[in-house]
């Protein structure tokens, strides 16, 4: 089976196209007074929620949340005002879009929630699909909140045109209401092992992102008005979960580290290591689904490379020296996983077929000069690997990981070490992660703030360019101490051209938060900006 959200794609773009701002009513849809009347109505609705997580601006791609936005283990190639160095501001139309595009998620959940209890249909499967609807709303909710800092809490439909001005809603209140809906959204969905794919909510899926929602309430930014008792209850609450998908003996590492992100970008499925992704899907540049539900990664940020038929890349991305050197590799131990997501080589300018050429010196060894490393690109999504053969240029069906069981590993050893230290048990979490890398395990860490360090370094060099690096250091409280880091080591290495330290030179403490939408802010008398902005 190819994905679930693409069954009655077309169906769906008839009943769910509506752009439900937050201020206004939506007319494009079908009554909710006679729409959900059976199990294949609510069907559609559900997709209809699920679309938006699949949105350019959210997991779409090259200009999304886990790129343009997280642009802070990659650097932008270009002079150009951008996001990806902090050099916006607030009417910026792609902090517009993200905004609009998880409230119009959130209306849709609001709409099936409201109605779904007047459908006829299987009680059981009605149950499911109230628990996917909640956390779908509650996970859009938690994007807002981490991205925007508080934001208005709506959790019933849009009934007027006049229904239009929505104060913000304080962030732990958020936070709260998020936690909250995705406990009880675990009690309801089913198993992953109910499904031979990823796209869909399971309970493991729950279950790992509630140990991210209480990592990020533990946070730099949401322990300032909190006691230490509150914030132990958060890693308590981090560890519980992350150990709920670690014992239910239903997970596991991909052995071949490479084999996870091909798996990805072929559409095969291994729900052992990656619990849930944001499906895309493409048949053609002349396909029916063409120019529909794609996605882009590897384009942006990927191997540059002219020829579509081969996969073409802009390649807009490039990697910092500091993470290439963060990798484990010596004469013992050489890290897997750099070459892979660091690619060890560029493609031959105009060659047809494309040809490579490696990144190595007359000895043969890799180049470790930084004024060489710049040029090396992001080789975590090679397009190379796509096997429709009526590629389009700029986009293809290449899966989002938003959850793998690796980041699950960390969080627990993360978890376990903020409440009781480097215990073994914290250890063990890293070094499976470790092992699967082929590097030296860690071993006999006593002090808590040197297993942090080692932690942050580890979900550095795993979970590179997927989205989540800028968020783990705005939780950590380091994020402008860290890019601004990348232009002292830069710098120390002769990077001084400007395109190497935009983003480190820039970046303030306004930047923990996005700006609210101008746009809002002018259609919403009870809207406020965030500081700095």
């Amino acid at each position: 089976m190819k994905k679930y959200i693409y069954s009655i794609y077309i169906l769906l773009v008839g009943f769910m196209t509506s752009c439900v701002k937050l201020d206004t009513e939506p007319t494009d849809m079908a009554s909710s007074l006679t729409y959900f009347s059976n199990d294949t109505e609510i069907e559609y609705a559900l997709n209809g929620v699920y679309d938006k997580i699949g949105s350019n601006y959210i997991f779409g791609g090259g200009d999304c949340l886990s790129t343009i936005f997280d642009a802070t283990d990659q650097f932008w190639g270009s002079t150009s005002p951008s996001i990806a160095v902090y050099d916006y501001t607030a009417s910026d139309v792609r902090v517009s879009i993200i905004w609009r595009d998880l409230y119009t998620g959130i209306e849709r959940a609001n709409i099936l929630l409201k109605n779904i209890n007047d459908a006829e249909m299987d009680e059981d499967q009605k149950m499911v699909t109230i628990g996917e609807a909640k956390f779908l709303r509650a996970f859009y909710y938690f994007m807002l909140v981490q991205n925007y800092g508080a934001v208005p809490l709506k959790t019933e439909p849009t009934e007027s045109a006049n229904d239009v001005s929505f104060a913000r809603t304080n962030a732990s209140e958020v936070y709260d209401f998020i936690y909250a809906e995705m406990v009880e959204a675990e009690s309801l969905v089913n198993p992953i092992t109910d499904y031979s794919y990823a796209e869909r909510v399971t309970k493991s899926a729950v279950q790992g992102i509630l140990a991210r929602v209480s990592l990020y309430r533990a946070g730099f930014l949401n322990r300032k008005d909190k006691s230490e008792d509150q914030i132990r209850e958060y890693y308590t609450n981090a560890l519980f979960w992350a150990e709920k998908v670690i014992n239910s003996g239903l997970h596991d590492l991909n052995p071949d580290y490479a084999q996870v992100f091909i798996n990805l970008i072929q559409d095969k499925y291994d729900t052992k290591e990656s619990i849930f992704e944001i499906g895309h899907f493409t048949d053609g540049a002349a396909g029916v689904f063409g120019s529909s539900e794609i996605g882009d990664l590897g384009n942006h940020n990927g191997i540059p490379q002219q020829l579509t038929q081969y996969g073409y890349s802009g390649a807009r991305y490039r990697l910092h020296p500091k993470l290439f050197k963060t990798f484990e590799y010596n004469e013992e131990y050489q890290d897997t996983r750099r070459d892979w997501c660091i690619a060890d080589y560029l493609f031959v300018r105009n060659s047809n077929p494309p040809e490579k050429e490696y990144w190595i010196d007359e000895q043969g060894e890799a180049y470790e000069d930084p004024n060489k490393l710049v040029y090396r690109r992001i080789g975590k999504f090679r397009r190379e690997y796509e096997l429709e053969e009526d590629k389009i240029k700029n986009y293809n069906s290449t899966n989002n990981p938003v959850l793998r069981f690796s980041d699950v590993l960390l969080m627990a050893a993360e978890a376990e070490n903020e409440l009781n230290g480097p215990t073994p048990k914290a250890h063990q979490y890293l070094n499976r992660v470790r092992n699967r890398a082929q590097i030296s395990e860690i071993e006999n860490i006593t002090s808590k703030d040197e297993f942090l360090e080692i932690i942050q370094d580890e979900r550095y060099t795993e979970l590179c360019f997927e989205g989540f690096r800028r968020m783990d250091l705005i939780r950590w409280g380091i994020l402008v101490e860290e890019m601004s880091e990348m232009v002292d080591f830069n710098r120390a290495n002769g990077l001084t051209h400007i395109t190497f330290n935009r983003a480190g030179v820039n970046i303030s403490e306004r930047d923990y938060y996005l700006p609210i939408p101008v746009r809002e802010i002018s259609l919403d008398p009870l809207l406020t900006q965030n500081p700095g902005w």
